[in-house]
């Protein structure tokens, strides 16, 4: 009964780790190393905002609202609760993508 219950709780929890991921973070841990910078303006928009690397290489910064009518990249924020995810992605200098982080605004 215990071992079911564990399985049960580990499930959920597993669940609820799926259910925060946006599908902008789905998309990059699926594209490192294998992206360019292309694809991703592609299929994020463009971003908010792009600063060089002093090693060479690209930053490209996005802004998400999640829990907004706007669950995509957008610069400003009329509608919604405030809500907002920044993900930070780096390009190398033939512009793969090679990491992005997330965090909040």
């Amino acid at each position: 009964m215990r071992r079911e219950a564990t399985r049960l709780g580990l499930g959920l929890a597993a669940g609820l780790l799926l259910a925060c991921s946006t599908w902008q973070a789905d998309y990059l841990a699926q594209h490192v190393e294998r992206a360019t910078q292309a694809e991703v303006e592609q299929k994020l928009g463009r971003p908010v905002l792009t600063r060089p690397l002093d090693g060479g290489g690209t930053e490209w910064v996005y802004h998400v609202f999640p829990r907004s009518l706007f669950d995509y990249p957008y610069r400003g924020h009329p509608y919604g609760d405030g809500s907002c995810e920044e993900y930070l992605l780096t390009f190398d200098q033939q512009g793969i993508l090679t990491t992005w982080l997330k965090q909040d605004c």
